[in-house]
């Protein structure tokens, strides 16, 4: 699964610097978040809260290297939207 195309929209609200629509090979896309975390930025995947007040995964790569290309891939299209 290959990343085809990265955009980045700005929406700053906070610590919530915009979203990013990801799409692999050109027929699936999710949408992450950027924030600004302690140590810098966050690409925060999607999630879902509970009726607890609980966080999961809606969808998430399952290897390090398409998780970390997806980072890269959404922090450079954030880079160029500034």
């Amino acid at each position: 699964m290959k990343i085809t195309k990265t955009v980045f929209k700005k929406y700053e609200n906070g610590k919530l610097k915009g979203f990013a629509r990801v799409v692999f090979d050109d027929s699936f896309a999710i949408v992450t978040r950027v924030i600004e975390g302690r140590n810098g930025l966050i690409v925060a995947l999607p999630d879902h809260v509970n009726k607890e007040g609980k966080r999961s995964l809606v969808a998430f790569p399952l290897n390090r290297e398409l998780k970390q290309e997806i980072v890269r891939s959404v922090l450079k299209a954030y880079k160029e939207a500034e």
